[in-house]
């Protein structure tokens, strides 16, 4: 499979110049597929300038938010597969959510060409800044002494932090209520509000408001201590290493682009994470940057192996989005 692949895109660049230069005239539209403020919308922000510029096009950014993501997502399948409409692809909406409906709008893996991973980035466990619990250990032990359990908001139905959140359940044995919202920055809101107990997010899109202390972080899903969280405690520490997992993101256009597109596009994208500034910005956002590029093919196997291996998850937890 990343042989034939390759040998399609070795063949596509002997006639590229001609391809992009009737493809390159439209501006581009990037659809993030989740709500203003979140991890996603935070990483197409970072990149768009960078992108226009080796592009030398306009690209331009448009929030379609809703169903985990899958709506934005499905604007990026029925696009015409000419460069034109490209989106934010990650875990939640390519990865998870085709797997938890009954009746899915599409596969996350062959519906789509993903041409290029941007960042990586750990899920962070937090609490309302005037929470009255001090750390995890309490968390856990106001679940054990409620009837009802604590409540802990997602960036929603069927994303990566639900399934981590029901991981945390089964074990601990505890019972976690799950408040879904439309992306990180509606659950950030309120969970700073005391909407809800905790939140489990996407790290990128919440450093500011840990910094300001409107919410503490108390874990997080790196398997080693990470640098943009000082002092947070990894769950592996915390007794819960099945909580170990991040959340990829990156750029997929529709099924069929022209691989002289996709080639332009990933290149572009390679020199956007090669600026040093972008890759400052991506850190302190709460990103990992990627220790090398990833290919094309890489970044299509991520999502083909994601369905397989979390496939029976979503079912032992019986999370749908129907």
């Amino acid at each position: 499979m990343r042989r034939r692949s390759a040998l399609i895109l070795a063949t596509a660049c002997l006639a590229a110049p001609n391809i992009v230069k009737a493809q390159g005239a439209s501006t581009i539209r990037l659809i993030v597929p989740f709500a203003p403020g979140g991890a996603s919308d935070v990483t197409a922000r970072i990149i768009q300038p960078g992108f226009s510029a080796a592009l030398g096009r306009t690209v331009v950014i448009e929030n379609r938010a809703g169903a985990s993501g899958s709506i934005g997502s499905l604007v990026v399948v029925r696009a015409l597969a000419d460069g034109s409409v490209i989106g934010i692809s990650n875990t939640s909406p390519h990865g998870i959510a085709p797997l938890a409906s009954a009746h899915p709008a599409y596969d996350g893996d062959r519906d789509f060409t993903h041409i290029a991973m941007v960042a990586d980035t750990p899920t962070v466990l937090l609490l309302p800044g005037n929470s009255p619990f001090a750390d995890f250990q309490a968390l856990l032990e106001a679940a054990r002494t409620r009837p009802d359990g604590v409540t802990y908001g997602t960036t929603g139905v069927a994303g990566l932090q639900h399934l981590q959140g029901e991981m945390m359940a089964k074990v601990s044995g505890l019972r976690f209520v799950h408040v879904p919202y439309r992306g990180t920055g509606p659950g950030l809101q309120a969970t700073m509000a005391g909407e809800v107990d905790c939140f489990l997010t996407p790290m990128a899109g919440t450093t500011g408001a840990i910094e300001a202390g409107q919410v503490r972080a108390v874990a997080i899903s790196t398997p080693e201590p990470f640098a943009a969280a000082p002092g947070v405690p990894t769950y592996a520490s915390l007794g819960m290493p099945q909580l170990t997992v991040s959340s990829w993101t990156g750029i997929s256009g529709p099924r069929g682009m022209p691989a002289a597109v996709v080639i332009e596009m990933h290149a572009a994208i390679q020199r956007v994470l090669a600026d040093p500034d972008t890759g400052r910005r991506l850190v302190a956002a709460g990103l990992y940057q990627l220790p090398h590029p990833v290919s094309t093919a890489e970044y299509q196997q991520i999502h083909a192996d994601f369905a397989r291996v979390w496939g029976p998850v979503v079912r032992d937890a019986r999370i749908t989005l129907d």
